[in-house]
């Protein structure tokens, strides 16, 4: 991962880049069954059982294993331009000797042929055993930086697999991976009662699941079963089209999805899930991909039509962020860093035209008449006919969250690390351009504590996140001015950078098509296809 940019051969399938993406973990075992002829392979990619064809269900367990280890560090700044990650690190190093620059990404390569350059400059600092020991070293770098945490892994878990049908009429054992390779990309594997657990619930879940193209098992970092789902990108999109947007929705606006969601994973490469073996998680940092059993026509042909297409600026291909709602108003685009670099996406209103009552969303009073109001743009889907799809969405528009200060004070413990005391106000002290809050400071008996990046914010006030950062804060106090609950009164789902899904969804619905549903979002369009010269 350091020194110069790399050069990297992507795996391919008939010409497409492949995608390994991370499903679940921590099981002791996994049945599944596949709809078609399959072979049971090594890590290699050599035959342990080949052209099985069985209705039955198979097992895979963990025969012994051997837990890994890893170490968390801080990413304290990443940029695009080497020059700034240069300057910044100076800065750094003044605040954490151990600062160091890295280097993600490089040119992308499919059949020898370059399709990208996605070069990205980061800045690390530490070592620390556990997540939450490197979230407590965020302080050091405050309020200058925005750190957040990564991973490496140290040791790689070990042990043996073993698989074998519901007869046992075939078995294979094997050390570390074992990986089922389906004849057809378009055969499915179901997988049964995959276990998984809510935090907030405190509560075990079973699924079962469906994924097509290759299942691979190994093991975890504590050295349990965990999966990895291997598909070329025009299956991969198909199913985060289906995860991200449901069903019955106009092709259009798949169209747009698509293109939106396959800039997104190519500009990617290479950058994320650090210390994991595979390049995407399921759901959290990337992409939507569950595993629901699907089949939508539309969705395969927005794919199909837009083959190949991503957003270039000249040989990099562009990162374009969506969002679930934007709640009226889209967010600038994030830049790496924040200083010394252009916005590529700039917030806009989302909706014909911008009425005078909403033309400057960082002041505090017309945020406050912004949140309260319920202003026409293509995310206010009251009085609208709408799928199920966004149905679900219609909350999120406009939303509450109550907490008693006494369960906030203690979220605000549990999630920075942090003893404020009693929590007096929370002030906000920098808005986007869509009224989302950058920066906050709590005010308490004990210290004041400032909290930056909407990510954070969301985070650190809540069980698990705010739906969005634009908010306003409004207290219950008792006979003394001590303030009893608090209640955050929102506007959106989300970061709000980017495509708004509902957003699009409706102006689909209204008729426009996907050019012109990218051009509202992203306003410069040039959208080339991958596969072609």
């Amino acid at each position: 991962m350091e020194g110069s940019a790399a050069k990297y051969q992507l795996k391919q399938v008939n010409g497409e880049p492949v995608f390994r993406v991370g499903l679940f973990r921590n099981q002791e075992h996994v049945d599944f069954k596949v709809m078609g002829k399959f072979s049971l392979q090594d890590e290699t990619g050599a035959d342990l059982v080949k052209k099985i064809s069985s209705d039955l269900k198979w097992r895979v367990k963990i025969k012994d294993s051997k837990p890994g280890k890893e170490q968390f560090f801080l990413v304290i700044f990443d940029s695009f331009s080497k020059e700034v990650a240069e300057q910044q690190l100076k800065k750094v190093k003044a605040l954490d000797d151990s600062a160091e620059l890295k280097v993600l990404g490089g040119e992308n390569y499919v059949q020898n042929r370059k399709i990208s350059t996605n070069t990205k400059y980061i800045i690390t600092a530490g070592k620390y055993s556990t997540e939450m020991a490197a979230r407590k070293a965020f302080k050091k770098f405050q309020p200058e930086f925005i750190p957040y945490v990564e991973k490496e892994q140290l040791r790689e878990p070990q042990g043996s697999l073993e698989a074998f049908d519901a007869e046992y009429d075939k078995s294979a054992e094997v050390a570390n991976v074992l990986r089922i390779v389906p004849e057809d990309i378009n055969t499915k594997i179901k997988v049964f009662g995959v276990r998984s657990f809510n935090d907030i619930l405190q509560k075990d879940y079973f699924d079962d699941l469906v994924y097509n193209g290759v299942l691979e098992f190994r093991f975890d970092i504590q050295g349990r079963l965990m999966a990895i789902s291997e598909v070329p990108l025009e299956t991969y999109l198909k199913r985060v089209l289906f995860s991200e947007a449901g069903p019955s929705l106009p092709l259009d606006y798949y169209k747009s999805l698509a293109i939106v969601a396959r800039s997104e994973a190519m500009a990617r490469v290479n950058h994320e899930q650090l210390g994991d073996p595979f390049d995407y998680d399921n759901i959290g940092k990337t992409l939507r991909y569950f595993g629901a059993d699907f089949d939508e026509e539309m969705i395969d042909k927005a794919v199909e039509e837009t083959r190949g297409e991503v957003f270039f600026a000249k040989d990099v291909i562009l990162d374009t962020p969506f969002h679930l709602i934007c709640g009226g108003h889209t967010e600038d685009s994030a830049v790496p860093g924040e200083k010394g670099e252009e916005v590529l996406f700039k917030g806009k209103y989302d909706w014909h035209t911008v009425p005078d009552d909403f033309t400057t969303l960082q002041d505090e009073l017309m945020v406050r008449k912004w949140i309260h109001s319920r202003p026409d743009t293509w995310s206010n889907l009251k009085g609208r006919s709408l799928p199920p799809s966004l149905e679900r969405v219609k909350k999120y528009f406009r939303w509450e969250m109550n907490y008693s200060r006494k369960e906030l004070e203690e979220l605000i413990r549990k999630k920075t690390g942090e003893d404020i005391g009693i929590l007096f106000e929370v002030i906000p002290l920098q808005r986007g351009r869509s009224g989302r809050l950058k920066e906050v400071e709590l005010i308490g008996s004990l210290k004041n504590y400032r909290i930056r990046g909407q990510l954070n914010i969301r985070e650190a006030l809540a069980y698990d996140y705010l739906p969005s950062s634009c908010f306003i804060v409004e207290g219950e106090l008792d006979d003394t001015g001590t303030p009893i609950s608090f209640t955050f009164v929102g506007a959106g789902q989300g970061h709000g950078i980017g495509m708004c899904k509902t957003g699009a969804a409706v102006m689909a619905m209204e008729g426009k098509n996907s050019k012109e549903i990218l051009e509202h979002y992203f306003e410069s369009c040039d959208i080339k296809s991958i596969y072609k010269d």
